[in-house]
């Protein structure tokens, strides 16, 4: 190709890529739009549907014409370099407890124990301890997998690692497992962050706090602004210089935790001792003989509530190869552990510890018969009824340690999800570099919506990708394991449990199972086209878009008014279907002329 020639596709290719930015952007901003507009709705036609499916064709194509950048599908293909050399392990035994217990006692423990057990009473308390069974057999399942992927020298971020391991790379389970992980997280994260700045800025919460404890108005926004500054700058340090304060975020970690459950435990006990912990009516719960299905869909629920010990396997590039254990390591000097030791038992009393306290602060809150009057956080509601200013703000800080302790592993955790599929080859390496931005749009996407949609949608997909992940050491063949044997018994048990339980969700909100079980099926999707190649992903999206085109001007869609593309093209006088009708036309042909040029290029590479 003539060095003219060259230029000029380079630089369709660099315009493809910018264009193939806004077109992501408008399809997200109709997406977003859309279901907003159908969950208050409540009833769809084909015209939705249609509209739906052109909107994640636009994005799919955009998503092709970004990686059109002049590292192009073939780059996109290879492996980052290994990572595992690049940081010291700094983490031990008492590290990690506290990441994962600090990532599972998080800040919806203040909102859900206390509706859940008001509501469901002792199914509420029979379901946090069915979830701890799971949690527990979980643990189980994660530790004799890393066993195997140790054996096999294989490591990876996480426990959509050992279904890499169990059936492959280039495994459409494998990409779902880690795709599901990410989305969960992310809502995860996106769900802390509401309901922080509900607590920060609701004039209702931590301004009311402050000046019930005699803070002055000035000084209560000076320390309001503080707060949330502190906020950003964690999650920033987090981000920038992990690696560089290892050691020392770690320390914070453990810090952090152990305040936070020592407050938690004293605030139980000052909770349910101002009724002498009167709990009488407990077993009352008047369901009947639908007790085991509102057990089944109770825990699906309050799952949300311990996935959090799996934060603990993404930290094995980390951890030391052994590590001494607090007190018992004093007492029997020299005494240690090894890795795969010590992260089970690191997991399991992370579910344990958690599982205790949340009882515990369940039966308290049922203890004080008090009603809840809608509150968003009914625990610092409680604790300013029933206990006064003091503990409140004792409350406050907890809920502010826990917003802290959730927020940054899930987003952390999501962010590394993302860069092992490009680890993988999954996406290109620049992009994967980005991981931590991508994760942190979509988390401001997600916060814009709804809370309880939120809760239900992190439920769904951790449980999907648990239960694949549970699945990998059934799935594992005998030949791969390099002298150890891995029972099939518990990793099926535990992962059909993870389906049933994810499936029972859709009692609690129908749509969140619609919505979470279209982007399983859609990750099939975009898993095939991958596959495809260069080629073959191009020629088929081109399509995919001029179908999606033909669909849409064919059925009638009524446009939804508001809304973010609303704000957008309602002053230009153009309507949100006419931006998608467009995206579709100009990123369907330039995807086309894309395969143009890329055919070109191997017809001239044949010649030589």
């Amino acid at each position: 190709m003539k060095p003219k020639v060259r230029t000029a596709a380079l630089a369709l290719k660099v315009g493809a890529s910018a264009v193939g930015v806004l077109m992501v952007c408008v399809a997200i901003g109709y997406v977003y739009d859309e279901l907003t507009f159908l969950t208050g709705v409540g009833s769809t036609d084909l015209g939705d549907v249609v509209a739906v499916l052109a909107a994640v064709a636009l994005a799919l194509c955009g998503s092709a014409l970004i990686a059109q950048l002049p590292e192009s599908f073939r780059v996109k293909f290879r492996r980052l370099p290994a990572v595992a050399g690049r940081r010291k392990p700094v983490y031990g035994f008492g590290t990690l407890l506290a990441i994962g217990l600090g990532a599972t006692l998080g800040s919806p423990l203040f909102i859900l124990i206390p509706e859940n057990v008001t509501q469901y009473e002792v199914i509420s308390i029979a379901s946090l301890l069915l979830a701890t069974l799971l949690s527990v057999g979980m643990a189980r399942v994660y530790a004799n997998m890393y066993r195997v992927s140790k054996a096999l020298g294989v490591y990876g971020i996480g426990g959509p690692s050992f279904t890499k391991v169990a059936v492959g790379t280039r495994s459409v389970r494998y990409f779902v497992s880690r795709l599901s992980m990410w989305v969960s997280n992310t809502a995860l994260a996106a769900y802390t962050k509401i309901v922080f700045l509900i607590f920060v800025l609701d004039p209702r919460y931590l301004p009311a706090i402050l000046a019930a404890n005699g803070v002055t108005p000035f000084y209560a926004s000076v320390t309001v602004y503080t707060v949330a500054g502190a906020f950003v700058c964690w999650t920033v340090l987090n981000i920038v210089f992990e690696q560089k304060y290892l050691r020392l975020l770690g320390l914070f970690q453990v810090l952090m935790t152990g305040a936070l459950v020592l407050i938690l435990v004293y605030h139980s006990i000052v909770l349910g001792s101002t009724s002498s912990w009167n709990i009488s009516g407990l077993f009352n719960t008047g369901l009947g003989s639908g007790w085991l299905p509102a057990l089944v869909v109770n825990t699906g629920y309050l799952y949300l509530l311990f996935f959090g010990f799996q934060e603990i396997q993404a930290m094995q590039r980390d951890a030391v190869e052994r590590s001494g254990v607090p007190i018992l390591s004093w007492v029997r000097k020299g005494f240690t552990l090894d890795r795969t030791t010590y992260f089970e038992v690191a997991m399991v009393l992370s579910v344990v510890i958690a599982s205790a306290v949340n009882i515990l602060y369940g039966l308290a809150v049922y203890a004080s018969h008090t009603p809840l009057q809608g509150s968003a956080i009914p625990a610092l509601y409680l604790a300013g009824v029933l206990l006064g200013p003091g503990q409140e703000l004792l409350v406050a800080v907890a809920f502010l340690i826990a917003t802290v302790t959730t927020f940054v592993p899930a987003f952390l955790a999501a962010a590394r999800h993302l860069e092992a599929l490009g680890e993988d080859g999954y996406m290109p390496r620049s992009l994967a570099n980005l991981s931590w931005a991508f994760t942190l749009v979509a988390i401001f996407l997600l916060a814009a919506g709804n809370q309880g949609f939120l809760v239900d949608i992190t439920d769904f997909m951790v449980l999907v990708s648990l239960g694949i992940i549970s699945l990998s050491a059934y799935w594992l063949k005998p030949n791969l394991v390099t002298g150890l044997r891995v029972g099939k018994a518990l990793p099926l048990v535990v992962g059909v449990s993870c389906f049933v339980f994810g499936s029972a969700v859709y009692a609690v909100n129908p749509s969140v199972v619609v919505f979470g079980s279209i982007a399983v099926i859609f990750a099939y999707l975009i898993f095939d086209i991958i596959e495809l190649g260069s080629l073959g992903a191009q020629i088929f999206l081109s399509i995919f878009g001029f179908v999606s085109l033909t669909l849409l001007t064919a059925l009638r869609h009524s446009v939804y008014s508001g809304g973010v593309l609303g704000l957008v093209s309602h002053p230009f006088g153009v309507d949100p279907n006419t931006l998608l009708v467009w995206g579709l036309i100009i990123s369907s042909l330039l995807l086309a002329t894309n395969v143009l040029l890329d055919v070109g290029v191997l017809r001239k590479t044949a010649v030589r």
